[in-house]
């Protein structure tokens, strides 16, 4: 069976490694950017089964990563989880209005529960 591939877009390097690590642990094929500039280009040559995206980025935000995305018909229909320090409910408005499908909060959220998460939007995908 072909590995399910995730674009990750995060600029913390701490946050960059760990998920890049622990999401090739658990099968997947990871590719990964901390730059809002780079994350389109990378996502068209990738073609990820999912996105990660953060929202506080490099050289820009996730929320005009996201937007750029669902206008794309390639991602239209590409799960998004935005993964962000930004715990206010307006943040997780806005990004589920730009097309984010689940929004978790670094602080708050286990990994085991991401990994929940990103299996069941790829199972609900197929």
């Amino acid at each position: 069976m072909e590995k399910k591939k995730i674009l990750v877009v995060e600029d913390d390097k701490f946050s960059f490694k760990l998920y890049t690590h622990l999401l090739t642990e658990a099968g997947y094929e990871v590719a990964s950017t901390p730059r809002a500039s780079e994350a389109f280009d990378l996502a068209k040559q990738f073609n990820p089964d999912l996105v990660i995206a953060d929202l506080m980025l490099q050289d820009g935000n996730g929320f005009d990563v996201i937007k750029k995305l669902r206008q794309t018909e390639q991602f239209k229909n590409t799960p998004i989880i935005t993964l962000s320090n930004l715990g206010q409910d307006a943040d997780k408005k806005e990004a589920l209005k730009v097309g984010a499908d689940k929004y978790f909060v670094k602080s708050n959220t286990r990994f085991q529960e991401i990994i929940a998460t990103i299996e069941e939007m790829l199972k609900a995908k197929e």
